[in-house]
This record gives C-alpha cells, sequence and structure tokens, in this order.
C-alpha cells in the first residue's frame, strides 16, 4: 500500500501528468527517446525519473514543466491545460465527477482522485 503524499498533486499537477504522457505517445517517443531530448536540451531526466512523473510518483517542478513543453513542442500552459481530445468528456466532465476515460477532474467542489 502507497501512503498518501503529504503535498499531493493538484489538478494542475495531474493535468500536466496526463498531458505529458499523451504526447509521449502521440510522438511515439519511449521514455529513453524523451530523456535524450531533454538532455540535448539541457534540462537531463532519466526515463525511469519519466515515469515515475506520469505515474504521480514524482513532483513536476517549473523547470521540468518548460523543459518538456519544449521539447514535445508546446507551451507550458498547454500542459497545464485539462485534455480535450477525450471522446468521452471532452476534457470538461460535470462538476464533481471525474472522467473513467482520461482522468480529468472538474473543478467543482470534489476533485479527488
Amino acid at each position: 500500500m502507497r501512503a498518501e503524499p503529504r503535498n499531493p498533486p493538484g489538478p494542475a499537477a495531474r493535468n500536466a501528468r496526463r498531458n505529458i504522457q499523451r504526447l509521449r505517445e502521440e510522438r511515439r517517443f519511449s521514455y529513453g527517446e524523451l530523456s535524450n531530448r531533454l538532455t540535448l536540451a539541457g534540462h537531463p531526466i532519466p526515463g525511469y525519473q519519466l515515469g515515475r512523473l506520469e505515474a504521480g510518483d514524482r513532483r513536476i517542478d517549473v523547470d521540468d514543466l518548460a523543459a518538456l513543453a519544449g521539447v514535445l513542442g508546446v507551451t507550458p500552459g498547454e500542459l497545464l491545460e485539462p485534455p480535450t481530445v477525450c471522446d468521452n468528456c471532452h476534457g470538461a466532465p460535470p462538476e464533481g465527477f471525474i472522467c473513467v476515460r482520461c482522468g480529468t477532474t472538474s473543478l467543482g467542489a470534489w476533485t479527488g482522485t
């Protein structure tokens, strides 16, 4: 059983995690390929750490966000946005709900996963 982190990720971090994974898969980058590209960009993140980041076991700092955005060809703001490519919720599930397909949460009173 995994212990709950003292400072769990919020909605923006969850969005970034999902968007990073989606963009990495769309570009057909393995963790190793993305890691190599980040190293060439001057912000090395080992492949196993990218896996932890996508799983929510590693926090994303602002430098990580900027480097990942640059390598993935998007802006940092785009990584923070709710996913909109989901055919189920289109990035906006009803208030208080979580999309079962993409995991997006509404920003209503309850946003836990």
